[in-house]
């Protein structure tokens, strides 16, 4: 669904997203150039249970909370969060920034970054970001090697996805769109 040179947006998380490798397009890992926009918030905590995920700041700042510490990146400062490391990152509260993020062992992280934006530039979030519980559970439930959420115990987010993922299906959702699709 991505491909090198694509750009999304996404208006709520305040980014902007270019793609520099893709594993679309052949490659083993995924790099994208993130600029964000001061004091945006990110993404909420989360993990990749098989992928490290390399933050290479290359403008401006932006903060990265792993390991109980919070991390405050600058222009030519970097950070590696291990596989499987609770992490969350936002933007600077008062520098914009350009990131390159690197994932290792990708999976379909790239579907999930075009999903999210996907929804977001459609307007189908909530204003802080967030999917609908049936979107998270049709989506995360085929995520489940690549990124998982940590706001709850893994065995209740399962059982989570098997009760609401088939409602979301009925409804009509997919676990992935293109850029583009929706509205």
């Amino acid at each position: 669904m991505a491909h090198v040179g694509a750009t999304i947006e996404n208006p709520i998380a305040g980014e902007t997203l270019t793609f520099v490798e893709t594993c679309e397009d052949g490659f083993q890992t995924l790099v994208c150039d993130i600029t964000t926009i001061a004091g945006a918030p990110g993404p909420p905590e989360h993990m990749h249970p098989t992928s490290n995920e390399l933050f290479e700041v290359q403008h401006g700042a932006i903060t990265v909370e792993v390991g109980g510490a919070t991390h405050t990146l600058r222009g030519e400062e970097s950070l590696t969060v291990q596989a499987g490391e609770p992490h969350k990152f936002s933007s600077h509260p008062e520098l914009d920034g350009r990131t390159r993020v690197t994932f290792d062992a990708p999976g379909r992280i790239e579907d999930q970054l075009v999903t999210f934006s996907e929804l977001a530039r459609a307007g189908r979030l909530s204003p802080d970001g967030r999917p609908s519980l049936q979107q998270v559970a049709v989506t995360f439930s085929q995520l489940t090697a690549d990124t998982r959420a940590t706001v709850a115990p893994w065995a209740a987010q399962l059982a989570l996805f098997a009760l609401l993922a088939p409602i979301g299906r009925l409804r009509g959702l997919k676990p992935f769109y293109a850029w583009g699709e929706l509205n």
